[in-house]
């Protein structure tokens, strides 16, 4: 049975959940063993070039299990297009944002695929709290129910049975990738791997969404991700 998390309202960063999963412990290998190979058929890309800034991008959608939340808009940072979960007015709460990519084709994903994206990871420049942590996490689902793939922020990834404690600096632009080839989910930052789960994901997957997210809602000024790419690893890259 699925593990669903009803997504936007409950918190993937609880120090209950940290104390219960064990840390993900990773053989030491040379960083070309442990690289992202990212699939070559893709399924789905999105660097909102082709969305007006201040708008909703059309390859996205808010309808789905928790969809929707504090308001997103298209916008510019240093030459590239992000979507940006909008800063709300001083005092205000910045609650959760959860969107789902149009995604076309089967009814289900492939047995292995892979989904890339860039993202502004560390702590809010608004707020006086060291926790204050940009958070992103890839959901997937399918039938009436979503769950957590993986977490990330700038210190700790997440998945569903592991865990792997990180230390990124604060307000860069990170690559986030994951690999799922059937149940095993392979996730690296940067082109380095920090996270294998055997069984981090259950079967049908029918939708992938992103939700980005604040430590107990704290006010952030860049929470925003751009290059989000699903592609299908094919046996031939697999065999390699």
């Amino acid at each position: 049975m699925t593990r669903a998390r009803t997504i936007g309202r409950a918190c993937a960063w609880c120090a209950a959940l940290l104390t219960a999963l064990p840390a993900s412990v990773l053989p030491e290998e040379p960083a070309k063993e442990a690289g992202f190979m990212p699939g070559d058929r893709v399924i789905f890309f999105d660097d909102f070039t082709q969305a007006d800034p201040g708008g909703f991008p059309t390859q996205w959608t808010l309808k789905g299990p928790g969809g929707g939340g504090n308001l997103l808009s298209v916008v510019s940072r240093d030459g590239r297009s992000f979507l940006a979960s909008q800063t709300p007015p001083e005092d205000d709460e910045q609650t959760p944002s959860t969107i789902y990519a149009r995604l076309p084709g089967k009814e289900y994903l492939p047995d292995a695929f892979t989904i890339e994206f860039d993202a502004v990871l560390g702590f809010s420049r608004l707020v006086d709290d060291l926790r204050s942590e940009r958070q992103y996490g890839i959901v997937v689902g399918a039938g009436g129910s979503s769950y957590a793939l993986l977490d990330v922020s700038s210190q700790r990834a997440i998945s569903r049975n592991s865990q792997s404690a990180l230390d990124l600096g604060a307000g860069g632009t990170h690559h986030v990738a994951v690999s799922v080839q059937g149940r095993l989910v392979t996730a690296y930052i940067d082109g380095r791997r920090v996270l294998s789960d055997p069984d981090g994901v259950e079967r049908p997957i029918a939708r992938i969404g992103l939700e980005l997210s604040s430590y107990k809602g704290m006010r952030q000024d860049d929470l925003m991700f751009t290059g989000f790419r699903v592609a299908e690893l094919r046996a031939q890259q697999i065999a390699r």
